[in-house]
């Protein structure tokens, strides 16, 4: 079914066994291919391999990591939560939600405190801790993607190409039958160079037209990554217009934590300032027009 589903495959359909090797799709063999490849998971990013244990998990557990640590039997949902936690390490890319299989695996291997007190503290800290977790990870973290892949779908109809660029991959169906039309292009965690060289070959006109039939570049980006600090000096041949902005988003990804440097307090503040999600319009800077519009 993946073959069929990859592949544009002659009618009658052959049989799979029937095809070469080249056009067999095993998906997860393309996988295991893929991600043990090192130049692939650097353009999604390269994490150390502790990081399922030291951080992931933690983050997904709270308090439950602790308690999971003292007071764990060795079931057999434990040792396959921890296989499959070391399994995963070996790749580089670690993010916490390929651990989520683990998460159940876990809390039905742990023990609650038996002390009445103590069981209060640890239900109280568990609730705070879900809730918070509940609002950043279900409101917040990544939460303009979809929002912005609507206000494509319906308001900027004439786009012909869309770059996304440090945020999760966009969900092309949202876009529906426009998607024929307009290339997605997912830059993921890209350098800078790369997603100038792709803005460079996207630059159109002003939009200031209507009817306008040239093409339309549109740049999707966290506003933490402050695109507009590379634009300037008259050195590129394109500007950047801002069009929509989304606030509920955060990328978490390439923020500063520097707690030394601006403290705790600090650190939040800065997150919460630099969240939301924007679109651009890359326009021809050599375009007059554009210039007198601006």
């Amino acid at each position: 079914m993946d073959t069929a589903f990859y592949h544009t495959l002659p009618t009658p359909r052959p049989s799979f066994l029937s095809l070469d090797i080249p056009s067999k799709v095993i998906t997860p063999f393309n996988s295991l291919v893929y991600n043990t490849n090192a130049s692939n998971l650097a353009l999604h990013g390269l994490h150390p391999r502790y990081t399922h244990f030291l951080i992931n998990l933690p983050q997904l557990l709270g308090p439950a990591a602790l308690t999971a640590l003292v007071s764990s039997r060795f079931t057999l949902p434990m040792l396959s939560a921890i296989s499959g936690t070391a399994v995963l390490s070996i790749f580089q890319h670690q993010e916490a939600r390929f651990l989520m299989p683990c998460v159940p695996l876990i809390l039905s291997s742990m023990q609650l405190p038996r002390a009445r007190v103590m069981w209060r503290i640890w239900v109280t800290v568990w609730i705070i801790f879900n809730s918070a977790l509940g609002l950043l990870m279900g409101v917040y973290h990544q939460g303009g993607v979809v929002p912005a892949q609507n206000y494509i779908a319906e308001h900027l109809g004439n786009a012909t190409t869309v770059i996304w660029w440090k945020t999760y991959s966009p969900p092309t169906w949202l876009l529906g039958e426009m998607s024929e039309r307009c290339s997605t292009v997912d830059l993921m965690g890209a350098k800078w160079s790369v997603v100038e060289e792709r803005l460079e070959q996207g630059k159109g006109g002003c939009g200031v037209e209507s009817g306008e039939k040239s093409k339309e570049t549109y740049l999707v980006a966290p506003l933490a990554m402050n695109v507009e600090q590379y634009v300037g000096g008259g050195k590129q041949l394109y500007r950047l217009r801002k069009v929509w902005v989304y606030r509920s988003h955060l990328g978490l990804d390439d923020l500063d934590f520097d707690f030394e440097k601006h403290g705790v307090l600090g650190v939040v503040m800065k997150v919460w300032d630099s969240r939301g999600l924007g679109i651009w319009r890359v326009e021809d800077h050599t375009n007059k027009s554009c210039t007198r519009a601006a």
